[in-house]
């Protein structure tokens, strides 16, 4: 794990030591702040760099809310993983939350090993990200010659390659990233077959990477793919994504649902629909969505 600093933000002394000391026998750099302002001081450090924030919701004078908002603004941590540690378990605060960019949650009084497999899938999603990024960073514009196109991977490294090279194109570089849930649920979930619980399994002992691996290389996996159909019309982009599994029941995963919302996982397809309106067709191995493109691509 290339990054493994944790901020924790909570306002309770016995409270934050628990957590402190939870995640430094896991093996990660732990900084605390017990208040929202001094964690806005410590986070605004040239030298800041953390994969995740721990944050309570409810703290005196600024709310872990307000914290989290403030977090998104910033450019330099608009990709941190911001986990929120709260008590409300209602519907409009956790639509607000993740509204806000939370995409992880943990109750109190936390579980040791929930606490531990959710920081992990959180330092799991940042990395993918910032390596995303770091990729879109590279000089590319191949695709600015793109009309129409037919695309085929079976890693969920060749994908991100490809999501990379559709970003350069795009209006809204950083939308186009939110490929990366469709792309990994068609690799993992459709042509690998593994399942939602199992999946929930695999991140909290901490061989989901090692499992897609494996499975990557069975014989009966080994020519699955895939396929990503792009075709430029005027000012939109169309991507067609479409497995070789045998589906699932995709609409419950288009919302938020608050039966999944303090899970591992679960949350990526909702969140991918409230920026690119994702249409599933068939049984559920195919997904569409369009993206802006620039002008001038």
């Amino acid at each position: 794990m290339a990054n493994n600093r944790v901020l924790i933000v909570e306002d309770d002394e016995i409270f934050i030591q628990l957590l402190e000391r939870s995640l430094l026998d896991a093996g990660y750099q732990v900084l605390k702040a017990y208040s929202a302002q001094e964690a806005q001081h410590i986070l605004s450090r040239p030298d800041a760099d953390f994969g995740v924030v721990l944050s309570d919701w409810v703290m005196p004078e600024m709310s872990g809310i307000e914290l989290l908002k403030w977090i998104k603004q910033q450019p330099h941590l608009e990709n941190v993983e911001v986990i929120m540690q709260t008590g409300l378990n209602s519907s409009d605060n956790i639509r607000e939350g993740i509204e806000a960019g939370a995409f992880f949650y943990i109750t109190k009084p936390f579980k040791k090993q929930l606490l531990l497999s959710t920081v992990r899938s959180a330092m799991i999603d940042y990395e993918r990200r910032k390596e995303l990024l770091d990729k879109l960073s590279e000089d590319e514009h191949s695709f600015r010659l793109l009309d129409e196109g037919v695309f085929k991977f079976r890693t969920l490294d060749e994908g991100d390659f490809l999501i990379t090279r559709i970003a350069h194109i795009c209006d809204q570089p950083e939308i186009a990233m939110y490929l990366n849930e469709l792309f990994t649920n068609a690799v993992e979930h459709g042509n690998l077959g593994i399942g939602y619980q199992r999946k929930g399994e695999l991140l909290e002992s901490g061989k989901w990477e090692e499992e897609i691996q494996r499975r990557l290389q069975l014989p009966e996996n080994r020519n699955k793919f895939v396929r990503v159909h792009l075709k430029k019309m005027n000012d939109e982009l169309l991507v067609r994504v479409e497995d070789e599994g045998r589906g699932f029941d995709y609409a419950p995963y288009l919302k938020f649902d608050n039966g999944r919302i303090f899970d591992t996982h679960g949350r990526g397809i909702a969140i991918t629909n409230t920026h690119l309106q994702v249409k599933y067709s068939d049984r559920g191995n195919k997904v569409e969505v369009r993206l802006p493109v620039k002008k001038d691509a």
